[in-house]
């Protein structure tokens, strides 16, 4: 791909972003949520603290080999590291032997290898959270999301583990979700398909742990994963225990003896972090309000 229609995608990216802030009222409440929970997040973090238990484990949350098209545990491959939420996020996506993440036409959903890709549970637990309504987008490839989207997140599910923790599982494939708010599931068990719907620029499958089930106000935490094969550059590496990132190629295996077993530093929300935070959102606030009332004084000029 080259620079300018990397650069193309992006702008379009960030556009359609903005659009969906400000004109889809779904949208404008969904970014002032989402910047009061971060402050929220962040605040509870400083004050109480937030566990982080490394002894918990996963699977990953899928049938063969995807790729790790964003996310790791290092401030450099983070999925959005300014983004407390979603700082230890991941984006998987299914690529053929040449990289390419579709077949046929770019701008269709149904042709990217990941779409309709079953997803599975990455551990036991219960279902709190689940949406399955919302429609896939027509477009794709393009960079541009749906702007008529009503959840960022698009169809998801949300499942509380045993130790308290939760994994979110987004941009489902609308009507693909088989199981039910306050259904029992098991490690490896289908829950559905991976789609394209909410904020996706592809068929993707977002993943993520957080310390509590509200999507707005939980703190990203590092998954720890169990029995898996990664390759990076040519290097194939059997893991019983450790951390996926960016551009790795990695599948699950039945058992790992390798004896390779990888920890890593949480790094809590700062002080430094909240008024950064308080900063921003006051000067993103101030500036969808008067986005809003010039939209407001447009139409009843019109009028």
């Amino acid at each position: 791909m080259s620079f300018v229609t990397s650069l193309k995608i992006l702008f379009e990216y960030f556009l359609s972003v903005f659009i969906w802030s400000i004109l889809n009222p779904y949208g404008l409440v969904q970014t002032l949520r989402q910047t009061a929970g971060q402050f929220i997040a962040i605040s509870r973090s400083i004050v109480k603290g937030v566990m982080y238990d490394d002894t918990v484990t996963f699977v990953l949350p899928f049938e063969g080999t995807w790729k790790v098209a964003n996310g790791g545990i290092r401030k450099q491959t983070s999925h959005s590291w300014n983004l407390i939420g979603q700082r230890y996020a991941y984006d998987f996506v299914v690529v053929d032997d040449a990289g390419k993440t579709y077949q046929g036409p770019s701008n269709r959903p149904e042709n990217y290898l990941a779409f309709g890709k079953p997803i599975l549970a990455a551990s036991d637990g219960i279902v709190v959270d689940v949406r399955n309504d919302i429609k896939d987008y027509h477009r794709a490839g393009t960079g541009w999301v749906d702007i008529k989207t009503p959840d960022i997140r698009g169809n998801y599910v949300v499942i509380k583990h045993d130790s308290g923790t939760h994994t979110l599982y987004a941009h489902l494939k609308a009507g693909s979700i088989t199981v039910k708010k306050g259904e029992a599931v098991v490690t490896g068990q289908k829950i559905g398909e991976c789609g394209h719907s909410g904020h996706s620029s592809e068929p993707h499958l977002h993943f993520q742990l957080q310390d509590r089930a509200d999507f707005y106000t939980a703190i990203s935490l590092p998954i720890k994963f169990r029995n898996f094969e990664r390759v990076e550059n040519d290097t194939q590496e059997c893991i019983e225990l450790g951390y996926v990132e960016k551009d790795q190629m990695v599948h699950n295996v039945n058992t790992c003896c390798s004896g390779i077993t990888e920890t890593v530093d949480f790094i809590k929300p700062k002080i430094s972090e909240l008024a950064w935070n308080t900063f921003v959102s006051f000067f993103m606030v101030l500036g969808i309000f008067v986005v809003v009332v010039r939209i407001i004084e447009f139409i009843l000029n019109i009028l």
